[in-house]
């Protein structure tokens, strides 16, 4: 399943645009969609998410880890690849820490499950 054809919970329909970049399966591929993206592509993602983070994770909470439904396990990979484009808005101010190349050769083995 790709980014772009997942689906979000009900109610979550205004940030399903995003999927595609930001809901990678992996912890590298949503380094990637940070590290590759240009920052008013971050921003958007940023100001369209962040007010709804706190209402995803409480979404997202009621179910096991584990056991999420698709639509559920969709919006918790979007919502930490929020988290990649918070280091960029927040921290950075660029996409990428500043003089860090890109692509470089770091490649994180496992990430957390199942989200990793």
């Amino acid at each position: 399943m790709t980014g772009a054809s997942r689906q979000l919970p009900a109610g979550f329909a205004e940030l399903q645009r995003f999927t595609g970049l930001w809901a990678g399966e992996t912890t590298n591929a949503r380094i990637a969609a940070r590290s590759s993206s240009d920052m008013p592509t971050i921003r958007e993602f940023y100001d369209a998410a962040v007010p709804r983070l706190a209402e995803a994770l409480a979404y997202c909470a009621q179910f096991p880890l584990l056991e999420m439904p698709a639509e559920a396990a969709n919006l918790y990979r979007l919502m930490l690849g929020l988290a990649q484009a918070t280091i960029a808005v927040e921290i950075h101010g660029q996409p990428r820490a500043p003089g860090t190349p890109w692509p470089n050769s770091i490649v994180l083995e496992q990430g957390a499950v199942p989200f990793g």
